[in-house]
Order: C-alpha cells, then structure tokens, then sequence
C-alpha cells in the first residue's frame, strides 16, 4: 500500500468515496407520489397490513424511506414479471413527472396530485383484494362466535329446559 510519502510531488486528485446517506423519509402523501399511487390506496394498503415498510415519526404521523419504497416497487415488478432492466427504464421514464410533483407538494401542501402509475395501480390492487379478504373473513367469523354466543338456539333450549 502506498504511503503519503510516494505521492509526495506528484499532482493527486484524491479519491471519492460516497458513503450512504440515511435515506430521507416522505410523508404518506409524497410517498404515494413517489410510488405513482394514490394516498386513499397506500392508507388502505397500510390499513390492510401491507405494502411498503413504513415507520411512525416522533409527532406520530406515519413516514416511508426511499429505500422500502424502492424495494417495494422491485417487488411489485418481480411479482409480474418484468425485467430488472425494464423496471429501472419505466422509473427513469416517470422520474421527470414525479420529481416535479414532489416539487410542488413540498412548495404548496394543497397542491393537486398528477395520476397514479397504472401499473401500480393493477399491482396493488391483487394485495388489496388478497388481504382484504382475509380481512373480511376474519370479522365474519368474529360476527358468527358473536352471534352464536348471544343467541338462544333450539338446541340450546333443548338442552337446558329439560
């Protein structure tokens, strides 16, 4: 290994290392931006217990980091089958838009979202349906334990009226 002693007189541009830097968080609407998703559809994708990793502030409001949002989209388009090379080519394609909608939202709070992805939008909706199903499933067998606890059924009345 050369010490600093060998490039003594000898012109040195030195060498880069780029180090990686936290992440910064987007609130739930810049992150439905970044994913080119609605917020109605993230809030119910969290609701639902899915979608992307997300994280609660200090002040308690629900946050994401680029990288889960990132790897979440990798995940969507591994899921239907579309290419590495194709992914990255349809983010670099909508970066311009979103970037500039991410611009504004941060500018004017009040600002009118661009267009959910379309793509996104078909992607996510199997997770919807998938986990919401599970969650109606779920409160229907809450309801029946409910309602078989509450009711006096013949067969109750049959066996304790004897």
């Amino acid at each position: 290994m050369p010490t600093s002693t060998s490039n003594f007189g000898k012109k040195n541009t030195g060498q880069l290392f780029h180090l990686p830097v936290r992440s910064r968080t987007l609130s739930l609407r810049e992150a439905a931006i970044y994913l080119g998703l609605t917020p109605s559809r993230l809030r119910t994708l969290a609701f639902l217990g899915t979608g992307p990793e997300r994280h609660r502030s200090s002040k308690g409001a629900t946050v994401y980091q680029r990288d889960a949002l990132d790897h979440y989209v990798a995940t969507l388009h591994e899921r239907a089958g579309i290419s590495t090379a194709e992914t990255i080519r349809r983010r670099a394609e909508r970066a311009p838009a979103r970037d500039d909608a991410l611009r504004e939202l941060l500018e004017d709070p009040n600002t009118n979202l661009p267009e959910p992805d379309p793509f996104m939008m078909l992607a996510t909706n199997g997770e919807v349906c998938e986990h919401g199903v599970f969650l109606m499933l779920k409160v229907l067998a809450l309801f029946g334990f409910i309602m078989l606890c509450i009711s006096s059924t013949p067969l109750l009345r049959a066996h304790f009226n004897q």
